[in-house]
């Protein structure tokens, strides 16, 4: 058998990478077709399903059951909205920051769109937040009263309310509509909005029935089924929500359905159903104890989808003969922007309201970090511009590390060919080996673990930098420069293609973009400046750990990557300043370990160690 040249891989360890290898791709490919196409395509198939459905009108009104209603689905939200205007049933909502109206019959808010939002970078469509009932996706929101005693007829999802103030409901004008039941007793909803996404309900009874009367007042807020662009991963939640007493409580659809309902009763608190970006919300007074719900119920028909619903009921209120009382319903509809949610949590006294946007559990970094993205943004007016601009600032913030850091791969890339002297010396000699190696550490006063600190800090800064660029309304359709317009999204260029000047549409998963590219091509600088591993089999895994991480992360948001992108690109500039100023020679273009062939720098002295001694 042939002696093994320095750092030639032993034939077993070949062997054993190409059956890694090989096992890897194996277990991949299985896992493809075996599980995550069969659940892609079951999923389609539901969804398909889903749309063929007939939705079904039906509400859970404070305690009572629901009643469901199937009905022949024929229009989308928009078509009933448009013919129920045309007939006159329908009173227009507007402000500067949504559009739609509230239904003369049933009272409630059923139609909201987001005038600043869009589905697509197009810009044709609003974002659609609520729809009306018998539409696909029914989602609204209701006020109103309940009651134990059955004499007493309220209002309903079938009431037909009178307008009797108002024709336009916008911050400067209210709207009031009336109903009088059987009994002669009176309510009246007043309806008002604020320039963003507050709408009030005033819910007034005067009594002339001749009796006293005992009522509850509540408010809800319903979906029939899951909404159809669910964000359906564990990044950020998605559904029922709240903070009720001092938890917060992120309930998911199926949690709904393990119990029939989930009753809390609290002085304070706030409830809804959160998506990614965009938030549906009580916010109810927090003087006294109420009950919140999260519900969900279930027709018996499965052709019905199931009704979730989050609400609100409060304590009994007497009214005696000839009196009226008023409760005040607040709803919120509409974007999870942080600094109005602590706007309205400091003005209407809800606590942690900002907790609607998903922080997750590194808030402590997430939440700064988000707030310094948006001032930078205020600054400069891009957002691109901002993260480079705090990607400038987390490198300040963690220099003394990096410094550190930097300083230990230098000198440990200087010894590098003692060290692997030692190897060939010991290579049947482990223990013998890493004796050497740790008096070798002690001479040169290098410690090997001093780089591995600030590594390890960047991985939650990392996370933290994905979560704020993933939940951050503000970034959706933030346009950079050039190619990417909208940084909430992968770079839509791809180098199978070379970048768009073949007529050819690569597959999603090959979706490889000019950012990406860079990523690794600095990934790849900053590897050749670090010393080389000197197990042979982790030599060759770490040449293709750029490669890899540009893969994965080229489907991730082109904001995350351009971070990732300069971050790299500032470490390679310090670890090569700080290499030049120990004398340590800089060969990033050069084969295996970074040194020129026959080139030996281990009796080189380390420029900083002469000083010291000196």
């Amino acid at each position: 058998m042939s002696a093994r040249k320095p750092g030639q891989m032993h034939p077993d360890d070949i062997k054993n990478l190409i059956i890694f290898i090989v096992v890897a791709v194996a277990l991949w490919a299985a896992y493809d077709v075996f599980v995550m196409k069969p659940n892609v395509a079951a999923q389609e198939a539901r969804i398909a399903q889903e749309k063929r459905l007939n939705a079904s009108e039906g509400f859970a009104q404070g305690s009572s059951a629901t009643t469901n209603e199937l009905v022949d689905q024929k229009m989308d939200g928009a078509a009933i909205v448009a013919k129920e205007r045309v007939s006159g049933t329908r009173v227009k909502i507007e402000n500067d920051e949504i559009s739609g109206s509230v239904s003369l019959k049933g009272g409630r808010l059923d139609d909201i769109s987001l005038k600043n939002h869009f589905e697509t970078l197009k810009k044709n469509k609003y974002v659609t937040l609520f729809s009306p009932p018998n539409s696909e996706y029914p989602y609204y929101a209701e006020t109103g009263w309940v009651t134990g005693d059955t004499s007493i007829a309220l209002p309903n999802k079938n009431t037909v309310w009178t307008l009797s103030e108002g024709s336009v409901l916008s911050p400067q004008t209210p709207v009031v509509m009336t109903w009088t039941n059987p009994q002669n007793v009176t309510f009246e909803r007043q309806y008002s909005i604020d320039n963003h996404f507050m709408i009030t309900v005033n819910e007034t009874v005067t009594n002339n029935s001749g009796k006293e009367i005992k009522l509850h007042p509540y408010s809800a807020v319903a979906r029939r089924g899951m909404p159809s662009d669910r964000d359906n991963n564990i990044i950020v939640h998605d559904g029922p929500l709240g903070y009720i007493g001092d938890d917060l409580e992120e309930m998911n659809y199926k949690d709904l359905g393990d119990k029939p309902s989930w009753n809390i009763v609290s002085k304070e608190g706030w409830i809804g159903f959160g998506q990614k970006y965009w938030l549906v919300s009580l916010l109810p007074d927090q003087s006294e104890d109420k009950t919140f719900r999260f519900i969900e119920r279930k027709s018996g028909n499965s052709n019905v989808r199931p009704l979730y619903q989050t609400d609100v009921m409060g304590q009994p209120q007497t009214v005696p003969v000839g009196q009226k009382i008023t409760k005040e319903h607040n709803i919120f509809a509409g974007v999870k922007n942080v600094r109005l949610l602590d706007e309205y949590s400091d003005k209407m006294g809800v606590r942690h309201f900002d907790l609607a946007v998903d922080f997750g559990i590194l808030y402590f970094l997430t939440r700064p970090l988000h707030w310094l993205l948006i001032l930078f943004n205020g600054w400069v007016g891009n957002f691109g511009v901002a993260i480079i601009m705090l990607t400038v600032i987390l490198r300040m913030a963690v220099f003394p590390l990096a410094n550190a850091s930097y300083r230990s791969f230098a000198k440990l890339k200087v010894i590098a060919p003692q060290m692997q002297e030692l190897k060939e010396q010991y290579k049947d000699d482990r223990a013998g080996m890493q004796q050497a190696l740790m008096k070798l550490y002690q001479k040169e006063k290098v410690n090997p673990m001093a780089g591995c600190l600030p590594i390890l800090l960047q991985i939650p800064i990392f996370f933290a930098m994905y979560k704020v660029i993933y939940i951050a309304v503000e970034m959706r359709h933030a346009p950079f420069f050039g190619w990417i317009h909208d940084l909430s999204a992968p770079d839509p260029t791809s180098i199978f293609n070379l970048f768009g000047l073949i007529p050819f549409d690569p597959p999603s998963f090959l979706m490889i973009g000019i950012w990406p590219c860079l990523m690794i091509f600095f990934m790849i600088m900053q590897q050749r400046l670090n010393p080389p591993p000197q197990d042979p089999t982790q030599k060759i895994m770490m040449a293709y750990f750029p490669y890899f991480i540009g893969f994965i992360l080229s489907g991730f948001a082109s904001g995350l990557v351009i971070y990732w992108t300069f971050s790299n690109a500032f470490s390679v500039i310090q670890q090569a300043v700080i290499m030049k100023m120990m004398g340590v020679p800089i060969h990033l273009f050069s084969k295996d370990d970074g040194l020129a062939d026959g080139e030996v720098i281990e009796n080189e002295p380390l420029k900083d160690k002469n000083k010291k001694d000196k």
